[in-house]
């Protein structure tokens, strides 16, 4: 039956058998690098304010830079 199906398809069927032990835990939000639930502050103030901060930096850098000049 495998050959058959190897000959049809042209690639074989794997399936693990043996449950690998490994030494983290699987689930959800395991595979983020940052922790997200059970934070003492919430992860959407911290994730808005680093982004935000990111998009003003150019816009703050240039009024300095159009202040410095005199133009403003």
């Amino acid at each position: 039956m495998i050959n058959q199906l190897v000959r049809l398809n042209g690639r074989r069927y794997f399936s693990q058998s043996l449950k690998s032990n490994v030494h983290f835990k699987d689930g959800v939000y395991t595979n983020l690098p940052f922790k997200v639930k059970d934070r003492k502050t919430p992860y959407a103030l911290t994730h808005f304010a680093f982004f935000g901060l990111g998009f003003a930096v150019p816009f703050l850098i240039t009024y300095a830079q159009l202040k410095k000049s005199g133009t403003i």
